[in-house]
């Protein structure tokens, strides 16, 4: 799809967001502006984004229940909705690839999903899936990716607003997973990066949180789940600001509350043939902190009062 996005309006909050990547990396993640008063978070506008999980695109015919070359037009129907909702960014939450033969098919895979996902103008966020390192390292991902951020954890804010990208691309004894050096259900959150978390959750302050990540937070004991969910589960409910988790990876998607912390899974995009079968969803943060979760097509809405 080459049809040019429409022009957004440079507010604040971009405006911010703007200026703090220009900032650069800190030890592990981007950076932007911090702080923030009372005064700005009562003036700020509802800010909305952008997800969709789980696009698995391949040239390769569907595999069960998953049609691979489908979700091209799914991704350009939900890139088209984005736009013309004008939504301030978008993230797809990981497993943007199937897996290839070759390290070249999973490139190939990766720059023609990647020219769909590109029809929205930047911000544009990636959080990585066990499928995008089938066959890459993270760094080869990120680096044939529009990533913005080479990293694989980082966090960006959006005035008033803090915005987390997390990485359970790891295996119990922290070796970060590369090149299908790793068994799917073995993911780990490992301890520098949950030590980075706590400290970037800190930094945060009153700001109002929201976590992405691939693999499931909510349940350690499903295949889907972090195994050491519980630790950063703490990490998030010590930190009091954080809000909601938006997560991937469980293809039927789901929902859970716990310690105060929402928990939406999206439904994978990939899941059955035709526009019919897509699914993808627009969040609308008001003023207050207090998220709206919109599902489109088969994803369905989610209260999170």
């Amino acid at each position: 799809m080459n049809q040019t996005p429409p022009t957004r309006n440079l507010t604040r909050r971009r405006f911010l967001e703007t200026a703090g990547a220009a900032l650069g990396l800190g030890a592990v993640g981007l950076r932007g502006a911090r702080g923030g008063t009372a005064a700005e978070a009562d003036d700020a506008e509802p800010l909305t984004f952008g997800l969709v999980t789980d696009v698995h695109y391949a040239d390769a015919s569907p595999r069960g229940s998953r049609h691979y070359r489908d979700s091209l037009a799914k991704l350009d129907q939900a890139v088209a909705t984005f736009n013309r909702r004008k939504v301030d960014f978008v993230v797809e939450l990981g497993d943007f690839i199937d897996s290839g033969a070759s390290k070249a098919d999973e490139i190939e895979h990766l720059r023609t999903i990647d020219e769909r996902y590109r029809a929205f103008a930047e911000p544009r966020y990636y959080v990585l899936g066990n499928h995008c390192v089938s066959k890459l390292t993270k760094d080869e991902f990120l680096a044939h990716s529009g990533a913005p951020v080479k990293k694989s954890s980082y966090s960006f804010d959006v005035s008033p607003f803090h915005f987390v990208v997390l990485d359970a691309n790891f295996r119990r004894d922290g070796t970060p997973y590369a090149a299908g050096n790793f068994d799917w259900t073995d993911t780990w959150i490992h301890p520098p990066q949950q030590e980075w978390l706590a400290d970037d959750l800190r930094r945060a302050g009153a700001r109002k949180t929201f976590v992405f990540v691939h693999q499931n937070l909510h349940d350690e004991t499903n295949a889907h789940g972090v195994k050491n969910a519980p630790q950063v589960r703490r990490v998030l409910e010590e930190a009091g600001n954080v809000v909601a988790v938006f997560q991937g990876h469980m293809h039927s998607g789901g929902y859970a509350r716990i310690g105060g912390v929402h928990y939406v899974t999206l439904r994978a995009m990939v899941e059955g043939p035709t526009l019919e079968n897509n699914a993808y969803a627009i969040v609308t943060v008001a003023k207050s902190g207090q998220p709206a979760f919109e599902g489109f097509g088969c994803q369905p809405e989610r209260k999170l009062a």
